[in-house]
């Protein structure tokens, strides 16, 4: 038996990039799959070195800059991986949620720097200070509209300059082909050190399907009325003297001026476009309140003026009778491209196509002794042997009436690691609600209706489906072959308080199960808006837990006694497995022992 590889000092190695299109198309669209065969003629490659490369063009017929999901960027448009031995061969791994996985690895493992690469990569969004919000609110990576990939930073027609304004709407022009490289986030290629001997499985087969758009568009962050109201831009008046707006032709107006507050220092960093639809929400209870105008506001030119932006309208708009008056600095504006009255509107569906899709496989050249004695010990009856770190996937459906609840969970492998249960919103939402954030899961409240709101009020989750939602959870236990580990059962009432808190147990539990599956850990940011339970299973880099034959359950208990404090919507759990696998190679014949 021999292992492969190690690479010794003396050994002539050379390496090199190749390029492999994708064999069954060159576009593709939402739900169709892409394949790529890395033949054996590229006979050892460095998986976690290699890549796929591909343009991704976003369109949408809504006056609204729109990107891809900040946290994943380009890897929400994958929505299952499967990797196979020889040109379908022999299934090597599979990953029928993606997407979700990508989004826990990287919101655990986000550093700023890497934030900033991936958003030049791999199309994620990425604070910056071009359009960072002023009046307290929380950093957003999903409100970087002057470098987004996708779109253009202005909108501005032929001719235009930025001195003038903006006066041309956001059309289909606006949104530009994105060129994003995306690591494969399976064993062989994105957590393997080892060089894989394609040469000896008759070639790898790579099988990619595209997600349906519905769950990865978003809006950017400063024009939505359920993120971050804080963020968005502040009415000042509709002159420059502050005059607010009223109803019954009192002071009516096609004006608004705006504060220089949130980075509206000028047209380009005013985040919305000419040709979209907006309205005011009340600051002082998160939005709660929006105003009722006589005619839509829609966005005709952005000018600079008076040190302040100027919005001009295609129209002149009053609030309706019983409406209060627009005051300065009080009301925020907000989108309704997107948003259309809260109303669920199917003709509403951004979409895209992905095309030019290649895999950057770095080759490896050993020497020629090494690589015929390795091929003469197969030859000779002799295998070749190595672990692929694996993740698997098990899903179960639990009601938000479900106050108590045993998730099963199947160990079916010899050499498990670690377990990372996500707790997913189960709810179909209209892509243009999802899009916005309106209607979905509350993520955090610190809203006091006695008191204004701290920092960002009321958060709406924008990623249904993808992260994990914390539901006023209470408490959780897992069950291993009838006993308790730990002990005691782990309390996540803090941790799940969408006011804020902290349980250090539910924090030090999830660090162990994290580190075990191989994901560095450097952010605990995101753990009450991406929410996962973990359970480490070995408790060294070496160690395994043999699952085979051993019962294995995570009970749940929610008791909350009030509406704020109990479950609001049904969960999908998404159940992750993390395992090695074995990749056995003797004489023609290969096979996965897990």
């Amino acid at each position: 038996m021999s292992k492969f590889f190690s690479s010794q000092e003396n050994d002539n190695i050379q390496q090199t990039n190749v390029r492999i299109s994708a064999e069954n198309g060159l576009s593709f669209e939402p739900g169709q799959t892409i394949g790529i065969y890395i033949p054996p003629s590229v006979k050892y490659f460095s998986g976690k070195d290699s890549y796929l490369q591909m343009d991704v063009n976003l369109n949408s017929d809504k006056f609204t800059r729109l990107q891809l999901d900040s946290g994943i960027g380009a890897n929400a448009l994958i929505s299952s991986c499967r990797v196979y031995a020889g040109n379908r061969e022999k299934l090597l791994e599979e990953n029928t949620e993606y997407a979700s996985y990508v989004s826990v690895k990287y919101d655990y493992s986000r550093t700023d720097t890497e934030q900033n690469k991936r958003c030049l990569t791999e199309g994620c969004g990425a604070w910056t200070p071009d359009t960072r919000g002023t009046k307290g609110t929380t950093k957003s990576i999903s409100n970087n509209f002057l470098h987004s990939p996708y779109i253009k930073a202005t909108n501005m027609g032929e001719g235009e300059a930025l001195s003038d304004g903006i006066t041309s709407d956001w059309s289909q022009a606006d949104f530009i082909k994105a060129k994003v490289t995306l690591p494969i986030h399976s064993g062989i290629f994105a957590n393997q050190d080892n060089i894989f001997p394609n040469l000896l499985t008759n070639g790898v087969y790579l099988e990619l399907t595209l997600s349906q758009p519905r769950n990865m568009f978003r809006q950017m962050d400063a024009v939505l009325k359920d993120r971050r109201p804080l963020l968005n831009p502040i009415f000042h008046g509709i002159d420059a003297g502050g005059s607010e707006l009223q109803g019954a032709g009192a002071n009516n107006s096609d004006v608004f001026f705006f504060t220089t507050a949130n980075s509206c220092h000028s047209p380009a960093q005013f985040p919305f476009v000419c040709g979209e639809q907006v309205n005011f929400g009340l600051l002082s209870d998160a939005g709660t309140t929006s105003i009722e105008l006589d005619v839509p506001a829609v966005i005709k030119a952005i000018t600079f003026e008076s040190l302040m932006v100027k919005v001009e309208l295609d129209a002149v708009v009053e609030t309706k009778a019983g409406q209060p008056a627009v005051q300065s600095g009080l009301w925020f504006m907000y989108s309704e491209e997107m948003l259309n009255g809260g109303v669920a509107d199917t003709s509403i569906a951004p979409s895209y196509k992905v095309t030019d899709v290649e895999m950057i496989v770095h080759e490896i050249t050993p020497s020629p002794a090494y690589e015929s004695d390795m091929l003469n010990e197969v030859k000779s009856g002799g295998s070749i042997e190595f672990d692929i770190p694996s993740v698997a996937v098990q899903t179960h459906s639990t009601l938000k009436s479900d106050f108590q609840a045993s998730i099963p969970l199947h160990l079916e492998y010899s050499r498990c690691k670690s377990l990372l249960c996500v707790p997913t919103d189960a709810s179909i939402y209209a892509s243009n609600l999802q899009t916005c954030g309106a209607s979905t899961y509350i993520q955090t409240q610190d809203h006091d209706a006695g008191a204004g709101f701290v920092e960002d009020g009321i958060i709406r989750s924008n990623r249904t489906g993808l992260e994990g939602c914390s539901n006023c959870l209470t408490a959780y236990s897992f069950w291993l072959n009838g006993r308790q580990v730990p002990s005691r059962d782990i309390s996540t009432e803090k941790a799940t308080n969408k006011a804020g808190g902290m349980d250090a147990n539910f924090l030090i539990e999830l660090e162990k199960s994290l580190v075990s599956a191989g994901i560095e850990v450097k952010n605990f940011s995101e753990y009450n808006r991406n929410f996962v339970i973990g359970r480490m299973l070995a408790h060294s880099d070496n160690a395994v837990f043999d699952g085979r034959g051993r019962s294995c359950r995570l009970n749940v208990r929610y008791e909350g006694l009030t509406t704020a404090t109990q479950p609001s919507v049904n969960l999908l759990w998404k159940n992750f497995i993390f395992h090695l696998r074995k990749l056995v190679i003797k004489g023609n014949n290969i096979s996965v022992e897990i």
